[in-house]
């Protein structure tokens, strides 16, 4: 059985669905880990070597085989990353009591996430109107929130009732039922030479994938870091969870409002990603400054909602700027996000626990800056690009 994803609206839903199944594993990870590390005698380097195999796994997948979406069915790409991320999740609540498994497992389901990022990158250009796009891409990039808060609720629910094998067990059946639903008619793919003519220059997309890497490196860092810096500053763990929610929710809003924007205002998309910066770096610098709650609410909703909150907009300028290699240009770029989802909680865990959560968050904001900067140069090399390209 599958849906009818030739329009806009189920294809959009199937999108998002997949996005976030595949990135269940990572997220239950996280969320059951206290369980799981008891079970399994993991400590905390142990559950962050984990991690950070998934994502790196996630940047060479996307690296090596984003091409394939723009040359292959981007739904049948789709199909074969769900069925490989629900073997995997089943594979984890059978044997997962296995460190190795629960590792091996996740490096497979991670180079899963990076095909299946840019096949629905390629999804949304191709069947959802282009006036509709900086919405659709808002609403599928808060797949990473969603995720989120399916493995919180996966703890009480499922995890603390029944075992943390059974919440894998049932991610492998959301992953199952999504391969199902997704269509059998396929996308046509593009030709070599077509891709080709409306790609990027490398030079730019590199930039760009920089880009990525420093504002999905800081980005990160500050959601996995931010509650204990809450508590470390005197603060109760559950007024740290009141803001981490509040602030997801920023992030989520402020990813819908600016895909919005971009389809009804003509919002220039990489100045506006260069601002959002910006503002997130202001975001790190008041968590530096200060213990106050109410500057800390204001430091999470700034670094939820602008430091974190400017990927829908990205993509969006990515994909169009290289019509019809949509899936080569953000694999590259998301090979980008990926490393720095390795790099940035490990680089921000190491300089905390050598010096002070301040100063880490100082470094972030020099980061986050970078970040702008390569945001303005991107934009000014895909202007002179397309200048270049105008007839005369």
């Amino acid at each position: 059985m599958s849906l009818d994803a030739t329009r806009g609206g189920p294809a959009l839903a199937l999108a998002l669905a997949a996005q976030t199944a595949v990135m269940l594993p990572v997220f239950l990870l996280g969320s059951l880990s206290p369980l799981i590390m008891a079970d399994m005698g993991l400590d905390a380097f142990g559950l962050g070597l984990a991690v950070a195999l998934f994502y790196a796994a996630s940047a060479a997948g996307s690296a090596v085989l984003a091409p394939l979406a723009d040359r292959t069915d981007a739904w049948r790409l789709t199909r074969v990353s769900l069925l490989a991320v629900g073997a995997m999740a089943a594979l984890i609540a059978a044997v997962g009591g296995h460190w190795w498994v629960m590792i091996a497992s996740l490096c497979v389901a991670g180079a899963a996430n990076g095909l299946v990022q840019p096949a629905t990158n390629v999804v949304v250009a191709r069947q959802v109107a282009h006036d509709r796009q900086g919405l659709a891409f808002g609403i599928k990039q808060s797949s990473i929130p969603l995720a989120t808060m399916l493995g919180g609720f996966a703890v009480p629910v499922i995890g603390v009732n029944l075992g943390w094998q059974w919440a894998f067990a049932i991610a492998a059946l959301i992953a199952l039922v999504v391969m199902a639903l997704c269509p059998r008619r396929g996308i046509r793919p593009v030709t070599e030479a077509g891709g080709r003519a409306a790609r990027l220059p490398r030079t730019t997309l590199l930039w760009l994938a920089l880009m990525s890497g420093l504002g999905a490196g800081s980005a990160n860092a500050m959601a996995a870091f931010l509650s204990p810096s809450i508590v470390a500053s005197g603060h109760s763990p559950a007024t740290a969870g009141i803001v981490l929610a509040v602030g997801s929710a920023a992030s989520i809003l402020v990813r819908l409002a600016s895909g919005y924007g971009a389809d009804h205002n003509r919002l220039p998309l990489l100045p506006t990603v260069a601002i959002m910066f910006l503002a997130g770096a202001l975001a790190y610098g008041i968590l530096a400054s200060s213990d106050a709650l109410p500057m800390i609410v204001l430091g999470a909703l700034l670094a939820f909602g602008m430091g974190w909150g400017w990927s829908a907009l990205s993509i969006l300028a990515i994909v169009r700027a290289n019509l019809g290699a949509a899936g080569s240009a953000t694999g590259i770029t998301q090979a980008g996000v990926f490393s720095g989802a390795v790099l940035g909680p490990l680089g921000f865990g190491w300089l905390v626990s050598v010096t002070a959560y301040p100063v880490g968050w100082m470094v972030m904001a020099g980061v986050t800056l970078l970040a702008a900067l390569c945001a303005a140069v991107s934009e000014r090399q895909v202007t002179l690009h397309f200048a270049q390209r105008a007839p005369l």
